[in-house]
């Protein structure tokens, strides 16, 4: 019987002798829940031996009997479902046919779960692998192979459903930075170290088995995360995720996409197609996987990439602002940054920020502190040499931050502009004073501004060195805030 069972792992189609099943579960399946919190498990195919009496399926939960029925046979075929409610149960399905009064097992699959299934997706912050990452959950679920750029061959086809992780137990020194790394090394149900964190999190907090599939590819633009060529293809990024995800039987019943990239489009000319190629990517996700609720985007750190990065950021606030089902999160603030990739803790705190998002958009908790990273609603002259910022949330300012023996103070990472095409401009600020959800910017002269930028692109002003701080947080939740980039400073308070 464990040699049929491997056929299981990777042949769409079975064959036992006695039976032909064309649909059935697999091995540590989950099947998405509904919004009756339960899953439909399908089952067809022919008998292939009349000679037997009877034919039933029985059903484990937890190892205790859950349910069993008669399977009706039509002209040698059958077709029918069964019903397993989502939760931290595991199932099992066994088909029978009885002759002559003894019970033949003829199908089994064990460990199937009925949960919730995300996808992970972007450039290398998405898909970060950590040695670090060591937990493990009969619930967290995964399907195929994490490759990043690397071709989807005939033996990745043959790895099905197993348990995520988020480590690399099979690359070198060589493929690991700081604490992540795994960028290039083909992962068997690999979703990065924020993906297994926030799979945990998720399994802890509200008591569901997850799946999720990452189809990460390092340093890969917004273009080659998209659609085309419009074609089933596993020649992209895009093609090899949706195939995984298909396989799974999940393209319907995704519930969200946690999408991290944007560094390598911080080009002048990548820079200003960004958000039409964004439009298109929504489309094409929303096209393929129906059942999408969500969509969560993190802004870039300030770091690996070239000369744009402020404009990217600016950016995914606008694509933000513009859809409903797309949420946005920032990274600022987050600490072991390597000037382009971070620590385990870095991810585990993605995950950590992201969580109380989901809680709510698709779990309906109602939260009792502010959730989401401040973000800034309106500047003005609220005096001759003053500027108001106006947050939507009460925040706090670190003054200063020493990198390589420099101290760089908050009031010199405020950029100005006298005009949109003109230079930046700094060092122009005599105080700042923080109150509630203001920053009041006494200014050094009575010279008009008429945007204003916040944080510097990518590096201090003047250094080769990538910018760490000091940051902008939120008070209640101490999450960096969302930058802002040639934000228009008003005459007057509009918002009064």
């Amino acid at each position: 019987m464990k040699k049929l069972l491997l056929f299981l792992i990777f042949i769409p189609n079975l064959i036992f002798g006695q039976i032909n099943l064309n649909n059935f579960p697999e091995d540590n399946q989950l099947f998405a829940r509904d919004n009756n919190n339960i899953a439909s498990v399908s089952f067809s195919g022919n008998i292939l031996d009349n000679n037997y009496e009877q034919f039933s399926l029985k059903i484990y939960k937890d190892g205790l009997i859950y349910g069993e029925k008669n399977i009706e046979i039509i002209n040698n075929k059958f077709d029918f479902n069964a019903t397993i409610e989502a939760g931290l149960f595991q199932y099992s399905f066994k088909i029978f046919a009885k002759k002559e009064n003894i019970q033949n097992l003829l199908f089994e699959a064990n460990n199937v779960v009925c949960g919730d299934a995300y996808i992970i997706t972007g450039q290398s912050n998405s898909h970060a692998s950590s040695k670090k990452s060591i937990y493990s959950s009969p619930f967290a679920r995964s399907f195929g192979v994490k490759t990043g750029y690397e071709t989807y061959s005939e033996d990745d086809k043959k790895i099905r459903w197993g348990l995520a992780t988020g480590n690399c137990i099979s690359c070198s020194e060589d493929d690991w930075r700081d604490n992540g790394g795994g960028w290039t090394t083909k992962i068997d149900h690999g979703i990065g170290a924020w993906g297994m964190e926030l799979s945990k999190l998720l399994i802890e907090k509200h008591q569901i088995p997850v799946c999720i599939i990452n189809g990460g590819s390092g340093s890969s633009t917004i273009e080659e995360n998209m659609l085309y060529p419009e074609k089933n293809s596993l020649e992209t990024s895009f093609g090899r995720l949706a195939y995984r995800v298909d396989q799974a039987k999940l393209k319907d019943n995704i519930k969200a996409i946690f999408y991290h990239q944007g560094e390598s489009d911080a080009t002048l000319e990548k820079s200003l197609s960004y958000e039409d190629n964004f439009d298109i990517l929504n489309s094409d996700w929303k096209r393929v996987y129906k059942g999408l609720k969500k969509i969560y985007i993190f802004q870039i750190y300030p770091g690996c990439g070239e000369a744009f990065q402020s404009e990217i950021r600016e950016t995914q606030n606008q694509i933000f602002k513009k859809y409903d089902h797309v949420e946005i999160m920032s990274t600022t603030a987050v600490l072991g940054h390597d000037g382009c990739h971070f620590s385990y803790e870095g991810y585990r705190e993605f995950a950590k920020r992201i969580l109380p998002l989901v809680s709510r958009d698709l779990f309906g908790e109602k939260s009792s502190f502010i959730i989401t990273p401040p973000q800034l609603l309106n500047a003005y002259y609220s005096g001759e040499k003053e500027i108001t910022l106006i947050f939507d949330q009460p925040i706090e300012l670190e003054e200063d931050y020493i990198v390589n023996g420099i101290n760089h103070s908050m009031k010199n990472q405020f950029l100005f502009r006298i005009d949109k095409d003109k230079s930046l401009i700094n060092g122009v600020i005599e105080i700042l004073i923080v109150k509630d959800k203001k920053i009041i910017i006494k200014l050094k002269s009575n010279k008009k501004y008429k945007f204003v930028t916040w944080p510097p692109n990518k590096e201090y002003l003047n250094t080769k060195d990538i910018y760490q701080g000091p940051w902008i947080k939120g008070l209640i939740n101490n999450i960096g805030a969302l930058t802002f980039d040639n934000k228009k400073i008003n005459q007057i308070n509009l918002q009064q």
